[in-house]
């Protein structure tokens, strides 16, 4: 049979009308999601890791002048020290070398200015070195002189023990210079006589020093305490001189908080005057402030005489930070 010419045309535009794709959308279309359907999601970004800024090691918690802070800084942790005293000139002293971690120290009985600078870096855990210098000015002795004490800080309590804290340290001193020495060889001389003290010398000599410092904290009370040994390697000086320092304060508000500490400077002296003359005591209030997310440690306090040969007012005020 012949098919007839219209048809054969119709089947044509048929099939056409199936195989060609269908007709563009517009603009709107494109650019906008069909009516009712949710939004298409954004192409997820790369994987990024903010930087962590760990402050926890740069925390500091220095309160005391005289007593050693029984904490030592973590690893590779670095904290900076400074401090300025004055001791009422007149007051017969003895002349020793800084060993305080806090950078307040054996010297307490300097009779004028003296500054120090010193820091602190932690090595490993509850392992750490610091290293002060001691400069003086003014005063009975030469102005200005330099003095040095370096050693090495362990803590011992286990870290179970977050509130009990004890560091035992020992190291090398350098004396800024050496004042009077007390014969005390000589049985008919007496501290009092002048004759029976040997000069000063315009520089120090060197030493070794030992010492363990103790601290508790009981909710807002902090008692603290520290027991120094040091030997001067010179002619006249005693084999061991020994040094007592506590403490106690009170979180007052945040990190501001009171005390009081006491000193007992050559103790070995208590019962017969050696190298130095007799022991010293000396007490006095104290004041400490907690700053920058405790990077900062602020304290200042005045201390006062006890006994007869000890000075009859200090001052001390230092700072601590934390890097």
């Amino acid at each position: 049979m012949r098919a007839h010419p219209a048809s054969a045309v119709t089947a044509l535009l048929a099939v056409t009308a199936l195989c060609l794709p269908p007709a563009r959308a517009s603009a709107q279309e494109v650019l906008g999601p069909p009516s009712g359907a949710p939004a298409p999601l954004a192409a997820p970004r790369a994987d990024t890791v903010d930087p962590v800024v760990d402050t926890a090691k740069q925390r500091i918690d220095r309160t005391w002048l005289y007593v050693d802070d029984a904490r030592i800084p973590a690893p590779l942790a670095v904290i900076g020290t400074f401090n300025v005293s004055y001791t009422n000139v007149g007051s017969p002293s003895r002349i020793g070398g800084q060993v305080e971690y806090n950078s307040f120290a054996l010297n307490t009985a300097q009779p004028g200015a003296m500054f120090g600078v010193g820091g602190e870096i932690g090595l490993f855990p509850r392992v750490s070195i610091m290293t002060v210098v001691d400069i003086s000015a003014g005063g009975e002795g030469p102005s200005p002189s330099a003095g040095l004490v370096a050693g090495l800080r362990v803590s011992v309590l286990p870290s179970s023990l977050p509130n009990s804290h004890l560091v035992i340290s020992a190291g090398y001193l350098r004396e800024a210079w050496q004042g009077p020495v007390y014969n005390d060889d000589n049985p008919s001389c007496m501290p009092t006589v002048p004759g029976c003290w040997a000069p000063g010398k315009p520089y120090g000599d060197s030493g070794a020093w030992i010492q363990a410092a103790f601290s508790q904290d009981i909710r807002r009370v902090r008692l603290a305490a520290t027991v120094h040994g040091e030997h001067v390697f010179a002619t006249g000086r005693d084999p061991l001189d020994i040094m007592v320092q506590a403490g106690a304060s009170v979180q007052i508000v945040g990190g501001f908080r009171l005390g009081a500490e006491y000193v007992g400077q050559d103790l070995e002296e208590s019962f017969d005057p050696g190298a130095e003359g007799g022991a010293r005591h000396f007490a006095g209030p104290v004041a400490s402030l907690q700053l920058l997310r405790d990077r900062l440690s602020i304290v200042a306090g005045p201390s006062f005489g006890l006994s007869a040969r000890s000075p009859e007012l200090l001052g001390r005020a230092g700072a601590s930070f934390g890097f």
